[in-house]
């Protein structure tokens, strides 16, 4: 799963400047360290001839919904429903999006004790997310809103965690912003296959605390271990 991710400003920049592939600038983006569901994100998604960024909702609210609603949760969606669930399928068919990030956090069982990692791309400036979003409305409010997809993990990463965001790298991005793109090429990037390398670094517990928005947040506590391509 992915509960928690950070950004730090310069090099997400550029990496989404990358992404977006326009000559129009992009505004620095915030360094955070520790981004919970609920919060604002920025999300690139495909508009009407380009592609655009802009901050949604870390909690997906389907524009079917009858009120925005915490009852379940909706910042991940599972790959293997996308295509049925009701919550989702919609979304899948015509509003994917990319949630980049610098890096994600994940929590291990360790003796007892919850243990946080941090996720991060072993070559390059971020992380590219496949995520869907949505927009809901009713009288004069909207709410823009996203979720990130995540996958069963491979072999290299199950000691983690037995799910993981889908990674895409660069060649992928595109076919999962073509709104065009049928489905087998579009199930085949959901496979559970890792195709970004990956540097793993256990963290302070600071970053338990969803109110802790500093750098402590990825202090390592130990070595860090890279995960190579599947």
């Amino acid at each position: 799963m992915c509960g928690r991710f950070n950004v730090v400003s310069a090099p997400l920049t550029q990496f989404v400047m990358e992404i977006l592939g326009s000559d129009s600038p992009v505004p620095d983006l915030p360094t955070e360290y520790n981004i919970a569901p609920t919060e604002q994100v920025q999300v690139v998604y495909t508009g009407s001839d380009r592609r655009c960024l802009a901050a949604m909702r870390w909690w997906l609210v389907p524009h079917w919904a009858p009120e925005p609603s915490s009852k379940y949760s909706m910042f991940n969606a599972k790959s293997e429903t996308l295509a049925t669930s009701r919550a989702f399928r919609d979304a899948f068919k015509s509003r994917r999006c990319i949630v980049p990030v610098s890096g994600y956090y994940e929590w291990r069982t360790e003796q007892g004790i919850k243990v946080p990692y941090y996720v991060e791309a072993d070559a390059d400036n971020g992380l590219a997310l496949a995520g869907l979003w949505d927009r809901w409305e009713k009288a004069e409010r909207v709410i823009y809103s996203c979720t990130i997809v995540t996958a069963a993990a491979p072999q290299s990463m199950q000691a983690l965690h037995r799910r993981i965001p889908v990674h895409l790298n660069r060649a992928e991005i595109t076919q999962w912003l073509d709104m065009e793109t049928a489905a087998e090429p579009l199930a085949a990037l959901l496979a559970p296959t890792l195709r970004v390398p990956l540097t793993i670094t256990p963290v302070s517990p600071y970053v338990n605390n969803a109110r802790h928005k500093d750098s402590r947040c990825v202090e390592p506590t130990g070595s860090s271990v890279r995960i190579a391509l599947d």
